[in-house]
């Protein structure tokens, strides 16, 4: 996908997570966080030439769907393009210190999504506010990444 494209997502994505109560909402809220931030991933992974930018779509590491000159869409096995999660899959090559500080405040942001949408802990404010802290985190090194 293209850096636009993501960049698009991740602004749609903020602000919908601006009209939900982090702690009423905690797993629709979450989500959107998690979705803007593996956005935040893809986008600067770009920015950074490690993956590629092209309009095609990962499904498993490795497979993209690739749309045709027909408006058809085909499966390719292909290089890094978008990624599921942070380290899903890995991506090969040295990465520059600002993506791993960003994959450090995804991991973050990630490490609670286990324990409260799968798990039986309860969301309190804490978590809420270290998901803000992640997020702001990702959203920093974002911002100064694709200037």
């Amino acid at each position: 996908m293209k850096i636009a494209s993501h960049d698009d997502k991740i602004r749609r994505l903020s602000a919908l997570r601006l009209r939900l109560d982090p702690l009423r909402d905690f797993e629709l809220w979450y989500w959107t966080t998690l979705t803007a931030g593996t956005n935040i991933w893809n986008a600067t992974l770009h920015a950074a030439g490690l993956t590629s930018e092209e309009r095609v779509f990962s499904t498993i590491p490795g497979v993209h769907v690739v749309p045709q000159p027909d408006g058809s869409l085909r499966r390719e096995l292909r290089g890094p393009g978008d990624v599921s999660h942070v380290g899903w899959p890995p991506i090969p090559g040295e990465m520059p210190r600002h993506l791993h500080r960003l994959e450090a405040a995804l991991h973050a942001l990630e490490a609670h999504r286990d324990p409260c949408l799968r798990g039986d802990r309860e969301p309190t404010q804490t978590i809420v506010d270290e998901c803000e802290r992640a997020f702001a985190e990702a959203i920093a090194v974002y911002q100064h990444a694709i200037r």
